[in-house]
């Protein structure tokens, strides 16, 4: 696509959209993030009660164990998901302000 002397590429207000979907995108990570550490800290820990309250056994123990080790793994899951959301939310205000001031810069230069 090759553009034409003062013509943009992208307007400000596509600019807009793309950096508010990117926020959305970003929070419902953030969500699913503690979605994922509530299920690995609370409803995990309670499942691995229950079966150390109901039943005393070695295979209890091993079953627990492997219980343990998967919640944290979900939680080490939920803190990278939260560290995306993150990432995704920096990179966006940064290509914003980039896009932004590209959009302003075009509307002011002068073509001799």
């Amino acid at each position: 696509m090759k553009k034409q002397k003062g013509e943009m590429l992208v307007s400000p207000q596509t600019i807009e959209i793309h950096f508010k979907e990117i926020m959305n995108l970003s929070v419902q990570l953030q969500e699913l993030s503690r979605t994922i550490d509530t299920v690995a800290q609370n409803e995990f820990i309670q499942m691995i009660h229950d079966i150390k309250a109901d039943w005393n056994s070695e295979c209890a123990d091993i079953i627990s164990g492997k219980e343990v080790e998967i919640a944290a793994d979900l939680a080490k899951e939920s803190n990278i998901l939260k560290s995306i959301a993150t990432e995704m939310e920096c990179q966006a205000k940064k290509m914003y302000q980039t896009e932004m001031f590209n959009t302003q810069l075009a509307l002011t230069r002068i073509y001799e």
